[in-house]
């Protein structure tokens, strides 16, 4: 698929967020708390995402990780389109980065700290049922998880149960362990 196909598959996929009704998205994002809730246990360390727009999990996704485990990591875009990580101290510790997002502020790492936590909660656009990720395309989780071998630590992509569809992929693309929809969670 070319990457103009990509992104008309990612145009697709982000309409339909969109037309979401404001309902659904409170109900999804609290079944997505929920779901994550299940995961985690006292002493995990986790990185995880700050759900922006339509991405998976809402306005209390990071406060319901941070009070579920021992300690959250936040990725902060860096230049040449590499996650920096950040553990979270609470929506207090929260300011805008250079490109408007909130970030948490504190010391940075790269993300050679993935190596390090329990469990790795990733936004995807979609992906597929044998664990192929389709992101934003800017290749950012792509470049920092690239390193790590395949399970370890795990990674769980977040998407609406209709997102699991069968997603191009290239051979530099690393699968995910787990998916957790609105309605379940699947371990690959």
């Amino acid at each position: 698929m070319t990457t103009s196909a990509k992104d008309a598959l990612r145009a697709q996929l982000l309409h339909a967020r969109r037309t979401r009704s404001a309902e659904q998205r409170d109900e999804n994002n609290q079944a997505w708390c929920r779901g994550v809730r299940s995961l985690l246990t006292p002493d995990m360390t986790v990185a995880a995402y700050y759900p922006l727009g339509t991405e998976p999990g809402g306005s209390a996704f990071v406060d319901t990780i941070k009070a579920a485990c021992a300690e959250v990591y936040l990725p902060i875009s860096a230049p040449q389109g590499q996650l920096l990580w950040t553990r979270y101290d609470g929506p207090e510790a929260m300011r805008p980065g250079a490109l408007g997002i909130a970030e948490p502020q504190g010391e940075r790492h790269s993300s050679a700290i993935l190596a390090t936590v329990d469990l790795i909660l990733a936004p995807a656009m979609a992906v597929s049922p044998s664990g192929m990720r389709l992101g934003k395309g800017a290749g950012y989780y792509d470049r920092a998880l690239s390193p790590l071998p395949t399970g370890h630590p795990p990674v769980v992509a977040l998407v609406h149960s209709t997102e699991v569809r069968e997603v191009p992929y290239e051979e530099h693309d690393r699968p995910v362990d787990g998916i957790l929809t609105e309605r379940e969670m699947r371990w690959l």
